[in-house]
């Protein structure tokens, strides 16, 4: 250890970016969190070497100056986008090197994420609720004056009406589901479940929607099945999401492969388990579109998926539920516009 870094051993420990310079800006310590954002390679050289932020050097300037304290948020775009709050204090250096400046980062990339997404939710709950309550504000007025002596007007408009009574019916009950799963995600399911039941009993729940297009829903499954920590609640809820969106955006009279396999090790995790695939012909998903479609009210087609029902939220409830089960989704558009959407869940045993 240098005696620069013995003088200010205590800063070792703070979690946030701790970073000192002299009152020529040149770089005199850094702490573990700060040397990964800056190269530890440039100590006493101009802190503007390895930290080219206009901002920053500023403030550091000015502290330097007047000795006053100073906060900001500065962006950091490499190695990935963070967002830090910046405060930069005069100190009095050891070892004789005057007053100098320490800079402290504080990481709120998490809290500005959180928060643009919440005004997200927000606008796009409120954008959601508008369209149909503008709808039926319409047809209100309408059958309370023109069409109030025409039968025919408002047997239309009572039909429309009901439609647009249930789709907001539909969102409120996914927006309390989607709720009710991001506050227990973080605590995993202890009961066991039958996954070749919970499959079975789904798919005859929706084999009548699934005729009405003479789609056949063909399931595929081993002889022998390890049981799953799970909820069936929340299970039945994901494969009936993602079994159901096969059926609407699957092309008709065409089949939709429901696949069981045992498998000796989850992508990216490190225990065996079981995948379940849901596997239909449609219109395929574009590349850009699949990182995207297990956000909140993200839709490839949004006219269509009003059209269908969708509230947008469908894929989110699976992510947030699969996480919960400590699984993994992976969706693939394959060739021939064949979509895949594939749940791997952990065996009982682990």
């Amino acid at each position: 250890m240098t005696e620069e870094a013995s003088n200010y051993a205590y800063l070792s420990g703070f979690l946030d970016p701790v970073i000192l310079v002299d009152g020529n800006r040149q770089l005199v310590y850094l702490n573990s969190a700060a040397s990964k954002v800056i190269d530890a390679n440039t100590i006493g050289r101009d802190l503007a070497v390895s930290f080219r932020h206009p901002s920053a050097l500023e403030v550091v300037d000015e502290v330097l100056k007047d000795k006053l304290e100073r906060i900001i948020e500065i962006t950091i775009a490499a190695p990935v986008s963070q967002t830090f709050q910046l405060q930069a204090n005069s100190v009095e250096l050891a070892g004789g090197l005057g007053q100098g400046a320490m800079i402290v980062l504080r990481d709120v990339t998490s809290l500005k994420t959180a928060d643009q997404m919440r005004q997200d939710f927000v606008a796009n709950v409120s954008h959601e609720l508008r369209s149909p309550i503008s709808s039926l504000v319409g047809m209100i007025e309408t059958l309370q004056n023109s069409a109030k002596d025409d039968p025919n007007s408002r047997e239309n408009f009572l039909e429309i009406m009901g439609d647009e009574a249930a789709r907001m019916a539909r969102l409120i009950d996914d927006l309390l589901s989607l709720s009710r799963v991001e506050v227990s995600e973080h605590v995993p399911p202890i009961t066991s479940v039958s996954i070749g039941s919970i499959l079975e009993t789904t798919i005859e729940l929706l084999q009548g929607r699934a005729s009405k297009k003479n789609i056949a829903l063909e399931l595929t499954l081993p002889d022998t099945l390890p049981e799953i920590p799970g909820d069936p609640d929340e299970l039945t809820e994901v494969f009936q999401n993602l079994i159901d969106n096969a059926i609407k955006y699957g092309n008709s009279k065409s089949d939709i492969n429901i696949v069981i396999e045992k498998i000796a090790r989850i992508p990216d995790l490190n225990h065996p388990g079981v995948s379940i695939s849901i596997i239909n012909q449609g219109e395929g998903i574009a590349p850009e579109h699949i990182p995207r479609l297990t956000e909140r009210f993200y839709r490839v087609d949004k006219g269509r998926s009003r059209t269908t029902g969708g509230t947008g939220l469908g894929l989110a409830i699976v992510k947030h539920i699969v996480n919960r089960h400590r699984g993994k989704l992976v969706i693939e558009s394959l060739q021939e516009k064949t979509a895949k959407f594939t749940v791997f869940l952990p065996h009982i045993n682990q």
